[in-house]
């Protein structure tokens, strides 16, 4: 068993006390194992929006996306239906923005997103595919930058459309293409069980396990033993030694890296040199790069 320092046990304990709220700029609940009750009585995932409020009522009660344990990581995953509503069809989806739907002139809107400042390579997830006949499906990505207009600019996008159906969890790799060199400020996530400009009642798309790919590795929080602390920090930031003699990289909230390095064997980080503001700590660990907010002051 490694056996921990005094100095080590004695941070363990401060950062008991000095833990505050943190948003790593990472896809939230990306393998779906969250979900909550909704007013309607179905279940969404939390962190991402449906349509099954919408369509979940008397006399519909349809719901589009479920969630399912036939998955490819952890207990569950989303399952996401085209079904008939009213008079057209409506596809199961997700989307970390807000979704609104008039079922009467069947117009539809998503909007917003998570906040989000950094540069991904790719898109990358797990999913099946059963198309009902002359259907396929959509993954899309978009990041944004809120300039005060009404329409916000798109500084990347992702889009992946497939018919082929698929009876085993496959791996799907996205390409993020970069419109400008805007530094985004919305992250918004969006899978479609059918096509949207002509959906097909009976396509059904299962998504499991969303990450963000960079060049040096995938930003993932599925890890619990990483921990930053203390936030807000002077001189020295410590991660628990787990994470010892890694290469990490700290960058500003403009997606600039400002500090790279390798952790010592006791896990310090000397960050004397940053100005006082919120910076993002990645740090690389058998090719997943984890992320975290921390504060200097």
């Amino acid at each position: 068993m490694k056996k921990h320092s005094l100095i080590n046990i004695f941070l363990i304990i401060i950062s008991m006390f000095l833990a505050i709220s943190v948003h790593s700029q990472e896809i939230p609940n990306n393998s779906f194992e969250n979900w909550a009750e909704a007013a309607e009585g179905h279940e969404d995932p939390v962190s991402w929006g449906t349509a099954n409020s919408t369509t979940n009522v008397f006399p519909i009660n349809k719901i589009t996306t479920e969630k399912t344990t036939d998955s490819y990581e952890g207990e569950f995953a989303a399952m996401l239906t085209s079904k008939t509503v009213l008079t057209f069809v409506a596809p199961g989806f997700i989307t970390l923005g807000q979704f609104s739907i008039d079922l009467f002139t069947q117009v539809t809107s998503i909007t917003g997103g998570i906040e989000f400042s950094l540069h991904p390579d790719r898109l990358k997830l797990w999913y099946k595919f059963a198309p009902a006949e002359n259907d396929s499906f959509r993954i899309g990505l978009w990041m944004l930058r809120d300039d005060g207009t009404e329409i916000p600019d798109t500084v990347a996008t992702a889009i992946h459309n497939d018919s082929q159906a698929i009876s085993d969890y496959t791996e799907l790799v996205i390409d993020i293409d970069y419109r400008s060199e805007l530094t985004p400020e919305i992250l918004n996530v969006i899978a479609v069980s059918s096509n949207p400009d002509n959906p097909v009642a009976g396509s059904i798309l299962y998504v499991d396990k969303f990450e963000l790919e960079y060049n040096t590795g995938i930003l993932s929080n599925t890890d619990s033993n990483f921990n930053i602390f203390p936030s807000p920090a002077t001189d020295f930031i410590y991660i628990n030694d787990f994470f010892s003699s890694n290469n990490y990289f700290v960058f500003d909230l403009s997606g600039k890296i400002v500090l790279s390095g390798t952790t010592n064997s006791e896990g310090f980080v000397n960050v004397n040199t940053l100005s006082k503001g919120a910076y993002i700590f990645n740090i690389e660990k058998n090719g997943i790069i984890h992320s975290q907010k921390f504060i200097k002051q």
